[in-house]
């Protein structure tokens, strides 16, 4: 009888277990929003100096403010990136994907 209690209750800490685990984890459904981010670099991609601006909601829309502000900056290299972040070993905002063109 002692033996069967003991499966039991070691059953149940498990079941709790994964309930907890499963409402604590994040939903995988929800979906990332794709926001691009605007990159000008007026002193040259070699400086490590840009101009940032976030959250487009397409890359037509990026591009376009990049070349406008690629203008005010005596036609300065620009890029767009999307899903950006900052990763701070390198010290530096990694894309998902960086386009120019």
């Amino acid at each position: 009888m002692k033996n069967i209690q003991t499966t039991l209750l070691t059953m149940v800490i498990f079941l709790i277990l994964g309930i907890t685990l499963y409402l604590v984890s994040p939903p995988k459904s929800a979906k990332e929003v794709k926001t691009w981010s605007s990159f000008v670099y007026p002193a040259g991609y070699e400086s490590g100096r840009y101009k940032k601006v976030d959250n487009f909601s397409d890359y037509a829309s990026c591009k376009t403010y990049s070349i406008d502000s690629s203008i005010k900056f005596d036609q300065s290299p620009w890029e767009c990136g999307l899903r950006c972040k900052f990763d701070s070993g390198r010290q530096g905002f990694q894309c998902e994907t960086m386009k120019s063109k």
